[in-house]
């Protein structure tokens, strides 16, 4: 646990004196949310809470790749990965923390998203936004944990920067949609207890995504 927060203080920190991480994924997935809402409604017509979300996680999941990609793109520019990767840290513990900061990063650029969400839909700020909760934040932690797994493959590929999106968000598809239906159900202000299985459906790629970059980080980000 030291060394995970550790790890994660000084992702955190260097975030802090920066800003480029959020910054650069408040600003792609508002940029992207609004693409969508006029290419899906460009006459502005009624807009459903399908519409809604599935704006919002095409924007999340694309900003989500972009800072997956830039977060380990920069350890491995200034050495500070080969530095980690040398010392007694445990490569389970190096991933933890690097999932933790992209969940921190995408949870903010998530609110922000929800922020501009309700503006464009006239929506209220009432209890269907908390009921939007949970989806997103089952989503953002299985999609954290897929992309910062990937991200470690794609870094050391020559192209690996285009690679990512291909290979993650076919990946990501089933837990997208499971994501996509939990969100409709909560704008269109049904019951938490009516999306259950999608919740449920959501948590189960979850617990897989993190069992798989738990397991299979140390090959994935070893520089031999």
């Amino acid at each position: 646990m030291a060394a995970f927060a550790a790890i994660l203080r000084k992702d955190l920190r260097l975030e802090l004196r920066a800003g480029e991480s959020v910054l650069t994924l408040v600003a792609l997935s508002l940029l992207i949310l609004v693409v969508m809402v006029f290419a899906l409604d460009p006459v502005g017509g009624p807009r459903d809470a399908g519409t809604a979300a599935g704006a919002l996680w095409v924007a999340l999941i694309f900003a989500g790749t972009m800072g997956a990609t830039r977060a380990l793109a920069a350890e491995r520019e200034n050495g500070c990965l080969r530095a980690l990767l040398l010392s007694p840290v445990d490569r389970a513990t190096l991933f933890c923390a690097k999932l933790a900061a992209a969940f921190i990063f995408m949870a903010i650029a998530e609110v922000a998203a929800v922020f501009v969400l309700v503006l464009f839909f006239n929506l209220d700020f009432d209890m269907r936004l908390l009921r939007l909760g949970p989806s997103l934040g089952l989503g953002a932690l299985g999609f954290a944990a897929l992309v910062t797994l990937l991200a470690a493959i794609a870094g050391r590929l020559r192209a690996g920067d285009l690679l990512l999106p291909l290979l993650a968000v076919p990946m990501f598809v089933p837990a997208l949609i499971a994501g996509v239906k939990g969100g409709e159900l909560a704008l269109a202000g049904a019951p938490l207890a009516a999306a259950a299985q999608w919740l449920k459906l959501l948590t189960a790629f979850d617990v897989l995504f993190l069992s798989a970059g738990y397991l299979l980080f140390e090959y994935a980000i070893s520089e031999d």
